[in-house]
């Protein structure tokens, strides 16, 4: 039986309750995170702890902790109680529970549930690369904040599965700015571009990471928007996230990127990707 975590206890699945006045029910008034682990150690922590920081200050809600170390301890724990090696946390935070109201108090005291799943198994795709599609961004213009109103996210990951897609790549005024669940990367000539980050993007925690060691190996990036046509003419391409790390990316609607083989240069941040993400495992 799955434990989670609600508002101070540990439960199991079935028994974790909320009310319906959760604001996050009524208004999706709240944020979200998703943190990877391995082997029972949480990755990329601090950068997710940071991110989870600035979205709750960017929409005034209160933290549930009055000390972030003690998540730490919550989330290292509710691993061991659910036996699990490798997977996802998902916490997710919200302004409370009150009467249905636009309006809120400042006081509002916030709802925190956390719940776990194990790892899925992304090895084909990581061997064979993956579709995207393109659709227009129809998200609110701060998509910084990582917030758990994904009506339009949830539209476009649909619209891919139809297509036979992995993904949808977004557009605004015909430049990518991300995809529904990733980050956008393309290479054209040995430089790899991405969208800069700012409120038309959520600055993705693996993004982020894949960029600190393209700048440590010394290639060329640049953080500005590119176009659909760029993306097209793209020698290679690849999307990254806390889920999947990174995906060569072989196909953008029916063009094919690198005759609809992955490319060297992706292949090789993905082993540095994983050489990374090994480092910050603590073997028992």
């Amino acid at each position: 039986m799955q434990y989670n975590y609600l508002n101070g206890k540990f439960l199991y699945k079935n028994e974790s309750k909320i009310s319906t006045e959760d604001r996050g029910f009524n208004f999706a008034d709240g944020i979200y995170e998703v943190i990877a682990f391995r082997k029972k150690n949480l990755l990329n922590y601090s950068r997710h702890i940071n991110r989870l920081k600035c979205s709750l200050q960017s929409l005034k809600i209160n933290s549930p902790f009055k000390n972030l170390s003690s998540l730490h301890f919550i989330l290292k724990y509710l691993i061991e109680i659910n036996h699990i090696e490798n997977g996802f946390i998902y916490l997710q935070i919200t302004r409370g529970s009150s009467e249905r109201n636009h309006l809120y108090s400042p006081k509002l005291k916030s709802n925190l549930f956390i719940s776990i799943f194990q790892t899925k198994n992304f090895s084909k795709y990581k061997k064979t690369g993956v579709k995207v599609i393109t659709s227009n961004d129809i998200r609110w213009k701060r998509c910084d904040i990582k917030s758990i109103s994904l009506l339009a996210n949830v539209i476009g990951k649909q619209a891919a599965f139809r297509m036979k897609a992995y993904e949808t790549w977004q557009k605004y005024k015909n430049y990518i700015t991300e995809g529904t669940t990733s980050n956008a990367f393309i290479i054209k000539n040995k430089k790899i571009f991405t969208h800069k980050k700012n409120n038309y993007i959520l600055g993705g925690v693996t993004r982020d990471a894949v960029i600190e060691i393209i700048k440590k190996k010394k290639i060329k990036l640049v953080e500005k928007k590119f176009s659909i046509d760029d993306a097209f003419g793209a020698d290679e391409a690849f999307l990254t996230s806390t889920t999947v790390g990174i995906l060569p990316v072989i196909k953008i609607d029916n063009k094919k990127v690198s005759n609809g083989k992955i490319g060297s240069l992706t292949k090789e941040l993905m082993f540095d990707y994983e050489v990374y993400l090994e480092k910050q495992i603590k073997y028992e």
